[in-house]
């Protein structure tokens, strides 16, 4: 009995110090509300200026700590995303001002490369061999060039022959079969006006078909006359060819026969002065062993008369 009385007693003594803690705090917050308070003074901030501008294209964060080997920029020896690159400042501005760079670059380095190619032309440093240069081919090789173009001139020349020979004798053809068609259909209403009589129309038709049949005889007449007189002007003109060529190679002939005479020519007096040369050189050696054996004999002299 005694144990509750006491714990009584001191639950009641706690509960009577919290309420005093409890109205002491209340009256001074209380107190507080009730003073007015001034408020404190305004503080001045200064203006921060902005930071200056530069040229460089925007960089990583990190970039410029340097680290240790083996690490990375947040300090671990692992990759983590604080260590990926991150986007700083205005795209657009760093963008172009890297593409305008690069166009100058580029723009510089096409005017640079076309002054070098046009002064090289100009002053005949590069030659792109667009003619055929004058040095060193001769006069026959010239000629030989002038022959071969005339001859692949020719050649050209016969394949569109054959080319326009070969369509005129297929349109001959074709119209010649289309005339045979309708000769047989014309021969077939003849045929049956004879026997029984035909409609107006068939007699319209076998009268255009006799009027086709008469059209076709007379171009087909005038179509041989004309490929006759083309094949004979064809011929009269090869024969020309022929002839120049004939002509051409004849002089040419003449040419190489005076060229090899004077050859032949040169290198006689060529000979002749070799020949010469030669009998020079084989007077001046025996005169030249003749006034050796003298001096020999002089000295084969002398020295028998020293010893006499």
């Amino acid at each position: 009995m005694s144990r509750f009385i006491m714990t009584a007693k001191e639950r009641l003594q706690r509960g009577l110090r919290i309420g005093q803690m409890l109205v002491h705090n209340t009256g001074l917050q209380r107190m507080a509300a009730k003073t007015p308070t001034t408020p404190p003074p305004p503080k001045f901030v200064k203006a921060t200026q902005p930071p200056p501008k530069s040229s460089k294209p925007p960089q990583c964060p990190g970039g410029e700590k340097k680290r240790k080997p083996g690490t990375f920029a947040s300090g671990g020896q692992h990759a983590v995303f604080s260590d990926c690159p991150k986007p700083e400042g205005d795209f657009i501005k760093a963008w172009s001002a890297k593409n305008g760079r690069y166009n100058l670059i580029l723009i510089s380095g096409a005017l640079a490369a076309g002054g070098t190619l046009g002064y090289a032309l100009s002053s005949g440093i590069l030659c792109l061999n667009w003619t055929i240069p004058e040095y060193p081919y001769t006069e026959d090789e010239m000629e030989d060039f002038e022959i071969e173009e005339e001859r692949r001139r020719e050649e050209k020349e016969a394949r569109e022959e054959r080319h326009q020979d070969a369509v005129e004798a297929r349109e001959l053809g074709v119209r010649r079969r289309r005339a045979k068609v309708a000769m047989e259909r014309e021969v077939d209403l003849m045929q049956r006006d004879m026997d029984g009589g035909i409609t107006d129309a068939e007699l319209d038709e076998l009268q255009r078909l006799a009027a086709e049949r008469e059209a076709f005889e007379l171009w087909e007449k005038d179509e041989l006359k004309r490929l006759d007189e083309q094949e004979k002007e064809r011929d009269k003109i090869r024969k020309e060819k022929a002839k120049v060529r004939a002509e051409r190679n004849k002089e040419r002939d003449r040419k190489r026969k005076e060229t090899e005479a004077q050859l032949e020519k040169e290198e006689a007096e060529r000979e002749k002065a070799r020949e010469k040369a030669r009998k020079e050189r084989e007077k001046a050696e025996k005169e030249k062993q003749k006034e050796k054996e003298k001096a020999e004999k002089e000295a084969e002299k002398a020295r028998k008369a020293a010893g006499n």
